[in-house]
């Protein structure tokens, strides 16, 4: 009976990750459904401000990141400690604060979808549609940040899982809307923002029926409501804030800067190229969230080393996925473009694919390390080398634009020159740095990955001149021979005889609660 639990836990595990990743697939074919539907019904600029939408929304998330980044931990640590009062201290007070803080970013959003017509470039036959959507957009905005601190009970009872199985419902309903929609009425791109909230709203009562069955012992509560809980949130969020603001500028306000200094056609080219990295960016996350409650138990036992090892298979899988994406993309980026949206500038769209994705080659297999900093609470040093990046990203972005003529192209070039300099010089230091570790502690494993990269590219591409799908099944089938060649070859180059006895140990840990 006791050689079950290992057995157990590396399946829990391995759960959490093919449902959530399960439901993240299901989303990135909603999105690359819509795609085509919408440039091809409503317009190539229509579907550009799908994409600027839930950007803008992006930023009233990152505002409310001051309060909710560090929520979860204190939650989640308070009540493995048994320390009930201040776990319901936080519970509430983060549901309270959210609840003040999504309703006033609420109503600064509506005020400016009320005359975003006036900011925007935004052809007179689609404004309606435009602030619909954006209306839409930010109910769905609100709803996610009231509900934020429910999903907290995933977490302490390691019912990840279970959060993605939700996940995967919520993503069907949104579907069925979608087309529901589509199908009996007259194409408007603001049926997208009706689909989100759809969503949203099936996610928030699932992670609170989750809370209630699981963690019982949270209540929101007037009584629990502290607002030195609250200061102390914000005084360690707001360096989230400000991390997720430099984020912004890295990637964030590419689509704006197209609109403003563009055309709003080559936003919605711009949209198109980064309908993918959209879909496996939040694949890399996955893995990095799955492993997140054991980074949390060893961070409480102060188990360094278990933590590193963690930290390290982590990176690996993480590595793969993005590797894999990648490489997979310059085979079949084409082919698929063709098949998918063949009235656009298919040329132009897979060489912005192409350069954008660039910076999943060090950003895959980093992803996971970023809890480091969460665990840690050390967000300053580096929350202001990613601001000082986005702002030199911002700042080539215009002059780039304004006094050459690269045009759309020194959108994407400006964000991989900067994201490569923060995942490959300043985070792998830093990260060391704050868990007390040799600098060099993780440059094996990225210098493995960009191999492991490098290979995968030489191997794919040979294989699509050998043969190239000319219809949907035939591209799914090559999709899924170059998964599994992919996935061999990066174990093979990465993965060494420590690293699979990492696994083993993995294996035998014993199952958390």
């Amino acid at each position: 009976m006791q050689q079950a639990k290992p057995t157990n836990k590396y399946v829990k595990l391995l759960r959490t990750i093919v449902v959530s990743g399960g439901a993240l697939l299901l989303n990135g074919m909603i999105a690359l459904l819509l795609a085509p539907l919408i440039s091809s019904t409503v317009g190539t600029e229509a579907y550009g401000f799908v994409s600027l939408a839930k950007n803008i929304a992006q930023y009233a998330v990152i505002a409310a990141s001051a309060l909710n980044s560090f929520a979860a931990r204190y939650i989640v640590i308070a009540y493995h400690k048994n320390d009930l009062d201040e776990a319901n201290t936080y519970f509430s007070s983060t549901v309270f604060g959210d609840f003040l803080l999504g309703t006033g970013l609420f109503a600064i959003a509506m005020g400016f979808t009320s005359f975003m017509e006036k900011v925007l470039q935004i052809s007179p036959a689609i404004v309606t549609d435009v602030k619909l959507l954006m209306f839409f957009v930010f109910v769905n905005f609100w709803i996610t940040t009231v509900a934020t601190a429910f999903s907290a009970a995933g977490h302490i009872k390691n019912k990840l899982d279970t959060v993605g199985a939700f996940k995967a419902l919520a993503y069907v309903c949104e579907a069925l809307v979608l087309i529901a929609l589509y199908t009996l009425l007259p194409p408007r791109v603001f049926y997208v923002g009706i689909g989100l909230t759809t969503m949203s709203l099936v996610v928030a009562v699932s992670n609170g029926w989750l809370c209630k069955r699981y963690t019982p012992e949270l209540k929101v509560q007037r009584r629990y409501f502290s607002f030195q809980a609250i200061k102390r949130l914000v005084v360690d969020g707001i360096w989230s804030t400000l991390n997720s603001l430099g984020d912004m500028l890295n990637q964030g306000l590419d689509l704006l800067i197209c609109n403003l200094m563009l055309t709003p056609l080559a936003m919605g080219q711009l949209a198109l190229s980064k309908t993918f990295y959209a879909i496996f960016a939040g694949m890399f996350i996955l893995v990095g969230q799955a492993f997140e409650p054991l980074y949390l138990r060893s961070y409480a036992k102060g188990d360094k080393e278990t933590l590193l090892g963690d930290l390290k298979i982590a990176m690996k899988f993480s590595g793969m996925l993005s590797n894999i994406f990648f490489a997979g993309f310059v085979a079949l980026g084409m082919a698929f473009y063709k098949l998918w949206i063949p009235n656009e500038d298919i040329s132009l769209i897979y060489l912005l694919t192409i350069i954008g994705n660039m910076t999943t080659i060090p950003g895959g297999p980093m992803q996971p390390l970023y809890y480091i900093y969460i665990l840690t609470l050390k967000k300053k040093l580096p929350t202001l080398i990613t601001i000082a990046g986005g702002l030199f990203n911002v700042v080539s972005m215009y002059f780039l634009i304004r006094y050459t003529s690269l045009g759309i192209y020194a959108v994407v070039w400006t964000t991989v020159f900067v994201m490569f300099v923060i995942n490959f010089v300043t985070n792998p230091l830093y990260m060391a740095h704050v868990l007390q570790l040799p600098w060099w502690t993780f440059y094996p494993n990225i210098l493995r990955n960009v191999l492991s990269c490098a290979v995968l590219v030489a191997v794919f591409k040979g294989l699509s001149l050998l043969y190239t799908p000319a219809s949907w099944p035939a591209l799914i089938a090559s999709a899924a021979v170059l998964l599994i060649i992919g996935a061999a070859l990066h174990l093979l180059i990465v993965f060494s005889r420590r690293d699979w006895k990492q696994v083993t140990q993995l294996l035998k840990r014993r199952r958390s609660a």
